[in-house]
Formats: C-alpha cells, sequence, structure tokens
C-alpha cells in the first residue's frame, strides 16, 4: 500500500459477526504511519496526500490484517469509507461504492 495511515476502530467480522478492534490503512493526510482514531485532527506538512484545505471528503480504507482473530477466518468486510470533515475523522463505514476512488486522487473523494 505504500505509505500510509491508520485508523484503530471497530469492525465487524462477516463470519462471526463478532466485533472486535481492527486496524485500518488509509492514505490521506501526512502519511507517517500515524495512528488514529474517530475524531482525532489529521497531520499535514510531510509526505501529504490531499489537502487540509478541503472541507469534506471520504478516505479509502482497509484492513490491515484480513483474518478475524476471533473466529480466526476470512472477514470479508475489509473496506471503508472514513470521512474526514475539516481535518477531522468523523465517521466510518462500510465501503459503499469502489468506483468512488476510481478518479484522479484514487485514495480519497472530495465531497464538499
Amino acid at each position: 500500500m505504500g505509505s500510509f495511515n491508520v485508523l484503530v476502530h471497530m469492525v465487524e467480522c462477516s463470519n462471526s459477526h463478532d466485533v472486535y478492534e481492527g486496524r485500518i490503512q488509509f492514505k490521506y493526510g501526512d502519511k507517517r504511519q500515524y495512528e488514529y482514531k474517530l475524531g482525532d485532527k489529521l497531520r499535514w506538512g510531510g509526505n501529504d496526500s490531499g489537502s487540509p484545505d478541503l472541507k469534506i471528503v471520504k478516505a479509502y480504507g482497509v484492513l490491515e490484517n484480513d483474518i478475524c482473530p476471533i473466529c480466526n477466518k476470512l472477514n470479508e468486510l475489509n473496506e471503508f469509507d472514513i470521512y474526514i470533515e475539516g481535518g477531522i475523522i468523523t465517521k466510518v463505514s462500510k465501503m459503499a461504492d469502489i468506483n468512488d476512488y476510481l478518479n484522479e486522487y484514487q485514495d480519497f473523494k472530495v465531497l464538499e
């Protein structure tokens, strides 16, 4: 995946439906393997992807490890939309449409 950051967030296993703390990799902000949680403000000023001036974006996120630590099976719910408003991570949801990331940026989509 190259340079990225990590969002630590609770995810659901597609097999067991257990919820566990997952590590979701994404490429937005200063990509220096910073670790974030919901509500954190992104860092800028290094290996930047995107711009701190964009109001609302969603970034493509993918689980760092596809194997559920509870049932030890492949978690097929492994791609996410990470919403960033004013530079703050505000929401995470199951990816709605991969086509949102087939654009000039590829790792994020500008919403506003």
